[in-house]
C-alpha cells in the first residue's frame, strides 16, 4: 500500500518542529557545554528571532548557602541609614530557615532582567509599606541589598583559608514617592 507524500505545509511544520525540538534539546544542556558547540551561534540566533529563552538548571547543582543576609536599607531625609525587614506584608525580616528559598526568589525574580514587573511590583508594595508606616517621608531613599554567602569547596577552604564567599546585589536607592507614585522609574538590578 502506498502512502501519499506531504504537502509543502506538512513539511513545512515538520521542519520547523524538527527544529524547535533540537533547540529545546540543546537548551537543557550546561552553558559551558552547549556554548562550546559549533552550532552554539545559531542556537542564539533562533533563540533571539523565536523569543524562546529557557533557563534550565537541571545540570547545576544547588546553592550551598552558609548563610544570607537580605534587607531593605532607608536612608531618611537627615541621612540616617536605618535597617527594614524585607517580607511582605509588614516588612518582617526573614526566617533563617528559608534561606535557599529566599536566595532562589531573590535571583529568579528580583534580580533577573526579564522579571521586571514582579521586581517593580515588589519595590512599590515595600515602599508603600514604608511610607504608610509613618517613619519615612516620600523624599527617602530605598535600596534592596541582597548579601548570599556561598560555601566554599573544601580545596577553596584549605587554599584560600575562607569557608565562605559574598556575592552581594543591590537594587537602588530609589525615592519611595517614586516608587509609590504610577509613573514609576524602570528598576533595572
Amino acid at each position: 500500500m502506498r502512502t501519499s507524500s506531504l504537502s509543502i505545509r506538512e513539511k513545512a511544520i515538520l521542519i520547523f518542529a524538527s527544529v524547535h525540538l533540537l533547540y529545546l534539546g540543546l537548551g537543557a544542556l550546561p552553558v559551558p557545554w552547549r556554548d562550546g558547540l559549533h552550532i552554539s551561534p545559531a542556537h542564539r540566533f533562533y533563540e533571539r528571532i523565536t523569543r524562546c529563552h529557557q533557563v534550565w538548571n537541571m545540570f547545576e547543582t544547588i546553592p550551598n548557602m552558609n548563610r544570607l543576609e537580605a534587607r531593605l536599607v532607608v536612608t531618611d531625609a537627615k541621612g540616617k541609614l536605618r535597617e527594614e525587614g524585607m517580607v511582605l506584608p509588614g516588612l518582617k525580616k526573614f526566617s533563617q530557615h528559608d534561606q535557599v528559598r529566599l536566595n532562589n526568589w531573590m535571583v529568579n525574580v528580583i534580580f533577573n532582567p526579564s522579571r521586571g514587573v514582579f521586581r517593580e511590583a515588589y519595590m512599590k508594595d515595600a515602599a508603600t509599606a514604608l511610607l504608610s508606616s509613618g517613619r519615612y517621608g516620600p523624599r527617602s531613599q530605598l535600596r534592596l541589598e541582597a548579601i548570599p554567602a556561598y560555601t566554599r569547596s573544601l580545596l577553596g577552604v584549605r587554599t584560600l583559608k575562607e569557608i565562605a564567599v559574598e556575592k552581594p546585589s543591590v537594587l537602588g536607592p530609589f525615592e519611595l514617592g517614586a516608587l509609590v507614585s504610577k509613573n514609576s522609574p524602570t528598576l533595572a538590578p
